[in-house]
């Protein structure tokens, strides 16, 4: 009997459960919505908005009701914050909404090692770890060239030039002395093997400025002997290349402010990006010139927001500087504004980028920093300057020409308080011409003809010094050197003569002379 009950209970407990089941109410389900992936948008000229800047990069966007397609952000590196400091004060702005329209968000991360900068740049931007731009002083994206090579690295923007960061030390009177004739020149400077402890004393740029003024002097690359700073052969070296603030015995002869235009500091990224996203590099050198600017206007609140992680939490590779340190950095570095940028960058004169990297680039070969040979063309693209609407300066016009019996003309005298920084004795003259012996007239202007570029470029390099000229054949000769430096197009009002020689002049010396 209790089995009967047991199978009853079984029975109905069954039947409810069937019930429940069936007589259950369906709720409708959606399946997962799909996701579409927007392939990236071509260029779509000066208008084009955040969104089509960061496909151009290469980054997919994600589209469906979540609204426009968010870009990836541009990765800036840059050789210290002070270059990267325009970036910085991009990002403040763009928090306030007034350029986040324009251009994609930035990651900078500012590096202190110059092979960490060609190892973002060799990344790519679409590793976290990479970079899309590079910002660096010439000299050493010169250096940093051969590594990047395959990558077909470019300068696409002059964003200012280094202006006193870059220092050359001297025994007293070493730079106005003849310099010895056939013994290595030992120069105390970071060479790019240097170890970690020694780069921190220079840098690629016053390696340069030390090789360029010895060349200068008559001491060829190929006679300087770099010595590493602290070493004990260092600490009896007549000349020392290094930057500003490093202990050293040695007096400052002259610095970057002095050759104000032969440290440029350019933007650089490889040429296959320059190519296929011009709009975007285009976009990025408007607003970064803009940054420049900022930050000329606002050097204090820059470093504020720089050394405060907290107000500026920025993608960074080490340790930031305080705001005093930066402060002093940013102080020595000359800003460029797209004004500036026909004569920097469409231009081959001296002075422009072409042909200031000619020059750094030889330094660098012969003194051994690269191996690579000058490249030609150089490593300089133009379009994007070009698509900012700049245009390359009209042509000099040369001054009117001399009567022929006019006979040399007459400079003033250079200004009182003036003194030499260094000399340069007999500038593109062959070393075949006869010594001791003053030139027939013909001879004489031929010679002149040769030198007056090396003077052109002296000025363009010295923007603010004063070429005085002398001759051991007579001051009237002087000028004729002189005259043809004017012919070639250094301002008259930099130009000087004089009756008083240095010694070890054979036939034209050049003091390069510099107020105070």
């Amino acid at each position: 009997m209790r089995s009967y009950a047991t199978f009853f209970v079984i029975a109905v407990m069954t039947l409810g459960l069937l019930f429940l089941v069936l007589t259950r109410s369906h709720t409708a389900h959606d399946a997962p919505a799909e996701v579409v992936v927007i392939e990236p948008k071509a260029d779509g000229g000066p208008e084009a908005g955040v969104a089509e800047a960061g496909a151009a990069l290469g980054d997919a966007a994600v589209s469906g009701d979540a609204g426009p397609a968010r870009a990836r952000p541009l990765r800036v590196t840059a050789l210290g914050w002070e270059l990267a400091a325009p970036g910085v004060a991009l990002v403040m702005q763009a928090g306030e909404g007034a350029v986040a329209a324009t251009i994609p968000a930035l990651d900078l991360a500012p590096e202190t090692d110059l092979d960490a900068i060609a190892a973002r740049l060799a990344r790519g931007g679409d590793a976290v770890d990479g970079a899309d731009v590079a910002v660096l002083p010439a000299p050493a994206f010169v250096v940093a060239y051969e590594k990047l090579r395959a990558l077909d690295p470019r300068a696409f923007l002059v964003t200012g030039f280094s202006h006193g960061r870059e220092e050359l030390r001297a025994s007293p009177g070493a730079l106005l002395r003849p310099p010895p004739a056939t013994e290595d020149v030992k120069l105390v400077a970071v060479t790019p093997q240097a170890s970690p402890e020694a780069r921190a004393a220079g840098s690629e740029s016053a390696t340069v400025l030390g090789l360029y003024v010895l060349r200068e002097i008559g001491v060829a690359p190929s006679r300087v002997r770099l010595l590493s700073p602290g070493t004990a052969d260092a600490r009896a070296a007549s000349f020392a290349a290094l930057v500003r603030g490093t202990n050293d015995e040695r007096k400052a002869a002259l610095s970057t402010a002095d050759a104000a235009r032969l440290v440029p500091v350019v933007l650089v990224a490889p040429r296959a990006a320059l190519e296929a996203k011009e709009a975007v590099f285009r976009d990025l050198s408007r607003v970064w010139l803009e940054g420049v600017a900022k930050v000329a206007k606002d050097p204090g609140g820059i470093a504020r927001a720089v050394a405060d992680r907290t107000a500026m939490p920025l993608v960074d590779a080490g340790a930031r500087p305080d705001a005093l340190a930066l402060v002093d950095r940013l102080g020595h570095l000359e800003a460029a504004a797209l004004g500036d940028q026909g004569a920097a960058m469409l231009a081959s004169e001296p002075g422009s980028l072409a042909s200031t990297m000619g020059i750094v680039w030889s330094l660098a070969r012969e003194g051994g920093l690269t191996t690579t040979a000058t490249p030609d063309p150089l490593p300089i693209d133009t379009r994007v300057v070009k698509a900012l609407g700049v245009a390359a300066p009209p042509a000099r016009e040369p001054p009117p020409e001399l009567a022929a019996d006019a006979g040399a003309p007459t400079f003033a005298p250079a200004p009182a308080s003036a003194t030499p920084l260094f000399v340069v004795r007999d500038p593109g003259i062959p070393a075949t011409t006869p010594k001791g012996k003053a030139p027939s007239a013909t001879d004489l202007g031929t010679l002149a003809t040769g030198a007056a570029p090396e003077l052109v470029s002296l000025a363009a390099l010295f923007p603010s010094a004063v070429l005085r000229v002398s001759s051991p054949t007579g001051e009237k000769n002087a000028r004729v050197f002189a005259g043809a430096a004017q012919n070639a197009g250094v301002p008259v009002a930099r130009l000087a003569t004089t009756a008083s020689v240095p010694p070890g002049t054979n036939l034209v010396a050049v003091e390069v002379l510099v107020a105070p």
